[in-house]
């Protein structure tokens, strides 16, 4: 062995050094509940779907009530992650945890961290906070229900704060993330917090239960303390208790929900208000008080819900707009008013009965703001309605030894991470090993090499890692075993080329770039994702919280930040920055987007309109930010159209009735 390759190893072994008793104590007791839990069965995704071009008819979405079982999250020991109780924090015992999980986090600013919490209740006696900067901090639970951060009965009954607060203002909280636990503010803490959670550009929380156990407390996820919130993804959240279940604010950004539960709010289960732009689907409530309260200049829209009222809420209405507000597939029970609206000097369209919601927008294209969507052409006065697919759900590898990652594969050079030498051949090694998940430790993996995904290979995924790709790098999606692969938890990822039939899922990316480069490639799924443009062409997609910023309009070479060539393109949450056309929908492409928010200074000339339907389908519903001399250009054979406002109307519709 050369003197260089005897180093590598030293390093690699220092830098995944653990303390062995604690971890060969939890290794027994994970493997007993991943086996466990591995028996269960992950339910099937919902193939909720409404025929394109057909009436919406309500339906009666399938929503998770509680939080399903999981296999538990499970990691290499060189993986470089922060496991709190090798700080001092030991779960169950009833002691305070507070200063050891604070000595981790502090002892750790920002770099992607992955601050591990492994099953148990862990005492808290004051509020959590991050170190340096406050971004790139994820807190990774081994399970939802079984991770628990708990106030203990001993703060007093006038605590205000948060468990968990994910920094303030600006919006420089890039990658924060909570997975996979449960937040319990205890019992007698009616002005306590939850959680108060902040992301930029891509963050997400996910798969957390936020409990008061007397159901008393201000807020249970809190996203109103602070302005520049998002854009971020929201998923898999159950709030149980509080004033507020949820409360959304402020203007900067957007945010993305996707399967929230709501139970036992005493005001209302959700107040988004000071012109915060929401955008949400599988909302479920349960509830005495309203369920969704939009005031302030906020913006609304709503998919796919059930609103249950129940006692007093048969003199509540479930949902209260004073502004903008679309409603598509919502169910309301037990309520007085679907729909009570307060919008403004008698503009918009009115109240909704209690009952099913086919669909709704709060504001119309006609005088004084009544009426139905835009159109430029004669149109349908809905949206598309194309079919909606679940993601994919990958099963956590449970069996560590099918993980590999580049560093146990020493070619040469290549091999280790921050050290800006090319690390293709070792990465490429890891996925060719036979392994199901490769993993990139924590730290900066040099791609200056095409790399395919094949093999056996179902998710490659860093923990947290960054990449950084030369111009000629890329990451192709090739033939496999597995019919779905995922590529997630990475920052500054280039260029992906899709060239097989297989479905591809893109998970927490900050920074990509997709091209598909078979004939007819593989669905897609994008989640909580930032990037320049992406192209899609006859294939299907769909995307949640997406978020792309280019300044297309000065790159002659791409025609749009979304070019949907011929596709079948679903996006619920679409935020852009910069000039340029938004999307650009040909060849008998159809888009449906749920959310768009524009932010920046910049204007985009005639030449660049905000959405371009060329004999194509298009919808949108939520329109919110400025900065287009043409907003929509739409051509049905041989005839444009153009209009530089929509007038405030909650959507705008380019297809034949």
């Amino acid at each position: 062995m050369s003197v260089q390759s005897s180093s590598k190893v030293q390093k690699i072994w220092l830098w995944g050094k653990k303390k062995f008793s604690h971890r060969f104590r939890s290794f027994l007791g994970l493997m007993c509940l991943s086996f466990l839990l591995s028996l269960a069965c992950t339910p099937a995704a919902s193939n909720r779907s409404s025929p394109a071009n057909s009436p919406h008819v309500a339906t009666n979405p399938t929503l998770a009530a509680v939080p399903i079982n999981r296999p538990a999250i499970v990691f290499p020991s060189d993986a470089g992650i922060i496991d709190v109780t090798q700080f001092g924090a030991i779960p169950d015992d009833g002691q305070d945890d507070t200063a050891a999980i604070q000595a981790a986090i502090s002892a750790h600013p920002t770099k992607n961290h992955i601050f591990y919490f492994p099953n148990g209740t862990y005492d808290i006696s004051d509020m959590l906070t991050l170190a340096g900067s406050q971004k790139r901090n994820i807190f990774q639970g081994q399970s939802q229900q079984g991770t628990i951060l708990r106030l203990m009965d001993s703060v007093p009954s006038t605590y205000t704060k948060a468990i968990l607060n994910f920094g303030p203002a600006p919006a420089q909280r890039f990658r924060n993330a909570i997975r996979d636990m449960t937040i319990n503010v205890g019992r007698n803490h009616p002005q306590s917090i939850g959680v108060q959670f902040n992301a930029s550009n891509q963050g997400t929380a996910q798969n957390v239960t936020i409990l008061s156990e007397d159901r008393k407390g201000n807020i249970g996820l809190d996203m109103s303390y602070t302005d520049e919130i998002g854009p971020l993804l929201v998923k898999a959240i159950t709030v149980n208790g509080f004033d507020y279940g949820i409360k959304t604010r402020w203007p900067t950004a957007s945010q993305t929900f996707e399967n929230i539960t709501l139970l036992n709010q005493n005001v209302c289960g959700w107040w988004n208000t000071n012109s915060q732009k929401v955008f949400a689907r599988q909302v479920r409530s349960q509830n005495t008080v309203p369920a969704i309260i939009n005031d302030g200049e906020a913006g609304f829209v709503l998919l796919d819900s059930t609103l249950t009222g129940s006692g007093a809420a048969a003199s509540e209405p479930a949902i209260s707009n004073q502004k903008s507000m679309y409603i598509d597939r919502t169910q309301t029970t037990g309520y007085k008013l679907a729909v009570k609206s307060n919008v403004n000097w008698g503009r918009g369209n009115g109240n909704v009965p209690s009952g099913n919601i086919t669909h709704y927008l709060a504001n119309g294209f006609g005088e004084n703001r009544k009426g139905g969507p835009v159109t430029l052409f004669p149109s349908a006065n809905q949206m598309l309605g194309l079919p909606i697919k679940e993601t994919p759900e990958m099963p956590w590898e449970q069996d560590l030894s099918k993980w590999d990652g580049p560093h146990k594969h020493l070619l040469g050079t290549s091999g280790l991470p921050d050290d800006d030498l090319d690390d293709t051949p070792s990465i490429q090694a890891a996925i060719d090993s036979g392994a199901t998940t490769v993993y990139l430790p924590r730290g900066t993996w040099t791609i200056n090499q095409p790399l395919e995904l094949r093999n056996n290979v179902r998710r490659l995924m860093g923990t947290e890692a960054k990449v950084k790709m030369a111009k000629n790098a890329v990451i192709r999606v090739g033939p496999g075993q597995s019919p779905t692969v995922i590529i997630e938890r990475l920052e500054k990822v280039e260029t992906i080329e899709h060239t097989s039939q297989r479905t591809l899922v893109l998970n927490n990316l900050l920074g990509f770039h997709y091209v598909p480069k078979a004939s007819k490639p593989g669905d897609v799924f994008i989640n909580d994702c930032v990037g320049s443009s992406v192209i899609f062409k006859d294939q299907n997609v769909w995307a949640r919280q997406l978020n792309l910023e280019s300044n297309t309009q000065s790159q002659l070479n791409i025609t749009a930040k979304v070019l949907n060539d011929n596709a079948q393109v679903w996006i619920l949450g679409y935020k852009t920055e910069d000039e340029g056309t938004t999307i650009k929908t040909i060849n008998g492409g159809k888009t449906e987007l749920f959310g768009a928010a524009h932010v920046g200074s910049g204007v985009s000339n005639a030449d660049n309109p905000r959405f371009i339907t060329e004999d194509s389908s298009f919808s949108v519903a939520g329109i919110y930010g400025k900065g287009f001399s043409i907003v929509a250009k739409e051509t049905r054979k041989g005839k444009t159209q153009t209009t530089d406002t929509f007038k405030n109307a909650d959507a705008y519709i380019a297809y034949p009735s």
